[in-house]
Order: structure tokens, then C-alpha cells, then sequence
């Protein structure tokens, strides 16, 4: 049901900005550097003030992605900037043809104000149950 109240949702619907980037790598010797490398990026990214939760993906043959929730975009925007992550970015794209990165993107996603909740993760009321419409799309 809809909500504005995710107090007792996961942190991940706590969030209100989103990271969403992935980088394509020339070949498993320059994933395995990011690898190695992971560990101490996600130190700092746990200990970042308004850092709520994340997930790594990998999508065959050659992507390792991140999924990031920070609590504002602010929080995300300092993360950006800490030591860790700009060593990071420098050894991904900073040999311009020879880093170990082929490609990435970055994608920055705003929560909206509102969205939906359900039973235990409800905060008003706690009530499991369907809609009774749909949010109206654009052209309704």
C-alpha cells in the first residue's frame, strides 16, 4: 500500500539516492585486480556517513557492477570524493588504453517522496494486502 513512512523497511528502501554503475574489463587478470582491490573501497564505503546498504553483481563474461543506497544525495556525492574510491577510479580509467577498464557507466537515481509498503515492513499499520488501483501512468 502506498507510503511515504519506510521506518521499518530494509535499509535499501530507506535510501533516498541510489548508485547504480557497472564497468566492462579487458580480461579476468584486470577483474581480478578489482577484486583484490574491493576490500578496502568497501571499508570506507561502510564506515561513509549516510551509506545505508549495497550489493555487487557480476554479469558474464567480463562486468562487475554496484549497487549502492545512501541516505541522501549529498551522502553519495562525499562518498565520491573520498580517497578510496578516487585510488580506485584512478586505476580503472587512468591509463586511458591500458587501464584494466574497457568501459562503465554511472547512473545517480533519486527516490521519490512516496512508494509502496507491506505487512511488517509497513510502518503505519502493518497490513499485507494488494492496492486497490494503480498509480496512474503518464498518459493517464
Amino acid at each position: 500500500m502506498r507510503s511515504n513512512d519506510f521506518s521499518l523497511a530494509p535499509p535499501q528502501a530507506r535510501a533516498e539516492s541510489f548508485f547504480l554503475g557497472a564497468n566492462r574489463y579487458r580480461n579476468p587478470l584486470s577483474m581480478l585486480g578489482q577484486v583484490r582491490r574491493w576490500p578496502k573501497l568497501a571499508k570506507a564505503l561502510r564506515r561513509a556517513p549516510g551509506y545505508l546498504w549495497h550489493r555487487s553483481y557480476y554479469e558474464f563474461p567480463d562486468r562487475i557492477g554496484l549497487l549502492v543506497a545512501f541516505a541522501t544525495r549529498d551522502d553519495l556525492m562525499r562518498f565520491a570524493r573520498t580517497p578510496e574510491h578516487v585510488e580506485i577510479m584512478h586505476w580503472l580509467v587512468g591509463a586511458g588504453d591500458s587501464s584494466p577498464a574497457r568501459g562503465g557507466f554511472i547512473r545517480l537515481l533519486d527516490a521519490e517522496e512516496w512508494g509502496y509498503t507491506n505487512g511488517e515492513f509497513r510502518a503505519e499499520d502493518r497490513r499485507l494486502g494488494m492496492i486497490e488501483t494503480f498509480t496512474p501512468t503518464s498518459e493517464e
